[in-house]
């Protein structure tokens, strides 16, 4: 029973997923969306993500974004957890719509809620420092915040994002800080100095009170917020919600909200092997030492039995 004011999961499924298109090509024979490709393990990235998002609510209270396009094949991996609700987009506009339409349906019936939005393209070796930390968010100084992760980096990463720290805002065992500025895919020079200095990687996974994020995007993306406000209680209707993506542009929320938004935090993460893999060599270099390395080589080696995971 879902109860005013309870914490619930946004997992952002709705891209393409296209940066993996040469290894899921090598192994299923057709394009498949990294989130849906089983790459370690048994699981899809997406029902790995699902996993941990039941380490912190119910079913009940997750919600998956995807696009139409992708709607068979989500139903398809979410039927082995019932509960959780499928939104469908229209069309992927990215991260903007991606996360305001799942924003707007929790809103919608429980403006008190807060969130945990979760991308479903991450590996994350060991999940218990993620889930702990996001965990501690819902309780700790920072809960009126939206709050981002921010993962300790082991290398000078160039195609990740990086914050800047600022004031601490709350000590161990879960240290938040105060955001005092981005960097997306600084130069070789600049992320060593970022490494330096102990800036984190961001991940993307933010969490947060519903009201807070929605602030936010009626104030940095007034029209998309409008449109998704008025839609979200009748989401069944495919034809408003269509007619309400036509009626809306491409927009970022990284970009066009968190980037010129005030008073965020970021919460660190170290331990957990988070990795965004973007790339065909990061997901090599992620599974290096562990069996899942040749279970996935061998899968390479004969792609005809890769649809069975």
């Amino acid at each position: 029973m879902i109860k005013t004011g309870d914490r619930w999961c946004v997992i952002l499924a709705g891209g393409e997923g296209t940066r993996l298109g040469p290894l899921t090509r090598a192994l299923y024979g057709v394009d498949v969306p990294k989130q849906f490709a089983v790459l370690a393990g048994e699981r899809s990235l997406l029902q790995e993500t699902l996993e941990r998002a039941l380490r912190l609510v119910p079913a009940e209270r997750i919600v998956v974004i995807v696009s139409a396009h992708h709607e068979a094949m989500a139903r398809e991996q979410l039927a082995a957890y019932p509960g959780a609700a499928l939104l469908v987009q229209p069309r992927n506009l990215d991260t903007g719509p991606g996360l305001l339409l799942p924003l707007a349906y929790i809103r919608a019936r429980d403006p008190d809620a807060s969130v945990v939005f979760l991308p479903s393209d991450h590996h994350v070796a060991d999940p218990r420092p993620l889930v702990d930390t996001l965990a501690a968010m819902a309780r700790g100084r920072a809960r009126d915040r939206v709050t981002l992760i921010g993962v300790v980096p082991d290398d000078a990463e160039v195609d990740y994002g990086w914050i800047v720290r600022g004031a601490r805002l709350s000590g161990r065992p879960h240290p938040v800080h105060a955001i005092r500025r981005f960097y997306e895919k600084p130069s070789a020079l600049i992320a060593a100095r970022l490494r330096e200095q102990g800036a984190l990687w961001n991940t993307f996974i933010s969490t947060g009170p519903v009201a807070v994020f929605w602030h936010l995007a009626s104030r940095f993306l007034p029209h998309h917020a409008a449109l998704l406000d008025e839609v979200a209680p009748r989401l069944d209707d495919r034809a408003a919600l269509a007619a309400a993506y036509a009626a809306m542009a491409p927009a970022n929320f990284s970009h066009d909200v968190l980037a010129h938004a005030h008073d965020l935090a970021v919460a660190s993460v170290a331990g957990s092997g988070w990795c965004d893999w973007g790339s065909p060599s990061r997901v090599f270099a992620s599974l290096r030492e562990t069996p899942h390395l040749a279970a996935l080589m061998a899968r390479l080696q004969s792609p005809l039995g890769a649809s069975a995971g």
